[in-house]
């Protein structure tokens, strides 16, 4: 047998050695500072409260290393290192002096990238316990909820709440340093007693102090925390801890779920017996705060805030005519044999179609002998779906509600066979309450169908069709071609299903001719970063001088829509992407416009099945 090379640290494509477990666990790098796993490629310590995570920058100098945890691990790591090599220690990410619990840290450069990007895509799963000031339900209504807001840094290093999102901020991850940006934190009560409450919290956003000025917008400060509105400090720290973290070892190929314990005062503070610590300890990321029971929440005492979906009661009266006098050609020629193909309806089933506008999927549905509920925030909207339903039998059910709170009610729970929402998913924030919701409201093995605007192709504000010709390879930009009005301008008008305008493909007035081997193909500038941008549904009006009508939409990569369906206990079965049904005007171009548009496809259609519970 040929001698083995010896493996070198870092060498790509080696898996990890295995990581020293809990008989190593009890070692520590410094005082108080706990090794919870460590392996080649990763080092995760338990922080105590009242240390730095890194130091950054200031009268030190760039090379100080001190008392702050990144000083003490790369001191660590290097004085355990076989040679003289200096083994590299990044920072993933870090937890505020006050707060204590679980750290990662790198000791390579493809742990670190793959750790920042799994935080970036959300894939590591964080939960923390908080002792808040107050008593807070433990069961029922108010016993969780969500929290989202557009969090800022302002010159005093404190940062900052608003239910407004900024103007417009490009979802390309180039968004500056001082913009507000979108923070959602996801949190249950598990013990409440002597006037405080033990949560557990999920970050769904990782923000600069984030649970902290969430709990303050819920009217529940964290217990210590006087910077953010706290008004006791019962045992003289910030009551917050990083108490879990999972995610799958991308060089060992398993999943990982580590934990720290909660510290015995958070218990003695709420009067948890120990048999209450333990079952809450039990507990963990999978299953643990439920992000569908209660609605977002923001403002002082748990004030609801403006929803995007909300948001389409002003501009009702446009949309109801636009679908109504035949312009949304999309929605009748594409969306709807799509989405009825998928959901495959029978007569007598119960089906719930979120964001419903004015009813025109639900008055399809009537019309197969479906009894159909339509739910929508806008209430103008609800209004004109009643009416144009009058004479149905039987008769679509309307009702005006926040997709997001759609589990709380517990009518019909489990009822529905069905559920669809079309071209809405994109004008809704945070989406994990709508995804638990549904499915509460469906029976095991129901179908939910979402239509959305293919994420990776057309998404407003950062993808454009270019045109590129072969003698000079040139690239000039397209007026359109087939996208909803408003794409040059910076987005494709992306709201519910329907809404778009002329194609604009072919225009008339193109009079300039192109050489036969011009190419068409589209341009993509972002697309795993998600963001939101105000889009302009009636650019074409404005120009003319009306006022402009605005709405929100968000952008999210696939993956995101992936993994908040499975959170929800969803199965993805079916997966279909739609080109747009125009053609364009006779004109030089005209036939590769119409290749391009077949080729690419507008829609991304997504149908999950309800498989089991949430995780």
């Amino acid at each position: 047998m040929a001698d083995r090379k010896p493996r070198r640290h870092g060498d790509p494509g080696r898996p990890s050695r295995p990581e020293r477990d809990s008989g190593d666990r009890g070692r520590g790098i410094a005082r108080g500072v706990r090794i919870v796993l460590e392996d080649d490629d990763l080092l995760v310590v338990d922080k105590p409260c009242g240390m730095l995570s890194a130091y950054v920058g200031g009268p030190r100098g760039e090379g100080y290393e001190g008392d702050d945890l990144f000083s003490l691990v790369k001191k660590y790591v290097r004085s355990r290192a076989r040679s003289r090599a200096r083994i590299p220690v990044y920072v993933v990410h870090r937890l505020d002096r006050e707060v204590s619990g679980l750290m990662i840290f790198a000791k390579s450069e493809r742990a670190l990238h793959w750790l920042k990007e799994d935080l970036r895509s959300r894939r590591l799963s964080r939960l923390y316990f908080a002792v808040v000031e107050g008593e807070i339900p433990t069961i029922g209504p108010g016993s969780s909820g969500t929290v989202q807001s557009y969090l800022r840094e302002n010159s005093k290093g404190i940062v900052e709440s608003s239910s407004t999102p900024p103007p417009a901020t490009a979802a390309r991850g180039n968004d500056g340093p001082d913009e507000a940006k979108l923070a959602v934190t996801h949190w249950r009560c598990v013990n409440a007693g002597r006037g405080h409450s033990l949560l557990q919290i999920r970050l769904e956003t990782g923000r600069k102090n984030q649970i902290r000025v969430h709990m303050k917008e819920l009217g529940h400060s964290i217990a210590g925390d006087r910077r953010y509105g706290a008004i006791t400090d019962p045992i003289g720290r910030v009551c917050l801890h990083a108490g879990e973290l999972g995610f799958v070892h991308a060089f060992a190929g398993r999943p990982m779920k580590l934990k720290s314990p909660i510290p015995r005062e958070f218990f003695k503070l709420v009067g948890a017996g120990r048999d209450e610590a333990m079952a809450i300890e039990q507990g963990g990321i999978d299953g643990t705060v439920e992000p569908a029971s209660a609605a977002p929440t923001t403002g002082p005492r748990g004030k609801t805030p403006p929803v995007s979906d909300a948001g389409w009661d002003h501009v009702a009266g446009w949309y109801d005519k636009l679908i109504e006098e035949g312009r949304s050609d999309h929605f009748e020629k594409v969306i709807i044999p799509g989405t009825l193909r998928l959901l495959e309806p029978a007569k007598g089933q119960r089906i719930l179609d979120i964001a419903c506008g004015q009813g025109a999927f639900c008055r399809t549905l009537a019309r197969l002998g479906v009894q159909a509920t339509g739910v929508d925030a806008a209430p103008k909207l609800i209004e004109a779906a009643r009416r144009a339903a009058l004479e149905l039998r039987p008769a679509p059910v309307f009702e005006v509600g926040d997709a997001r709170q759609i589990g709380e009610s517990a009518q019909h729970a489990g009822g529905y066979d069905s559920a669809t929402c079309l071209m809405a998913l994109m004008n809704i924030e945070p989406l994990a309450p709508l995804f638990a919701g549904i499915a509460k409201k469906l029976k095991h093995g129901g179908r939910f169908v979402s239509v959305i605007l293919h994420p990776a192709f057309r998404s407003p504000g950062q993808t454009s069709w270019v045109w590129e010709n072969g003698e000079s390879s040139s690239r000039r930009s397209a007026d359109g071609h087939g996208e909803k009005p408003g794409e040059r301008q910076g987005g494709n008008a992306s709201g519910r299903f329907g809404r778009p305008g002329r194609d604009g493909r072919g225009q008339r007035g193109e009079t300039a001719r192109t050489p036969s081997d011009d190419r068409q193909f589209r341009r993509v500038d972002g697309y795993l970063s998600p963001g939101h941008r105000e889009i302009v549904m009636n650019p074409g009006a404005v120009s003319g001088g009306a006022d402009r009508v605005v709405t929100l939409t968000h952008h999210r990569p696939l993956q995101s829509y992936v993994r908040l369906l499975r959170e929800a206990g969803f199965l993805i079965d079916a997966l279909e992407e739609w080109p747009s049904a125009r053609e364009s005007e006779p004109g030089p171009r005209a036939a590769e416009e119409n290749r391009t548009r077949r080729e690419i496809p507008m829609f991304l259609a997504i149908r999950a099945v309800r498989d089991s519970a949430p995780r």
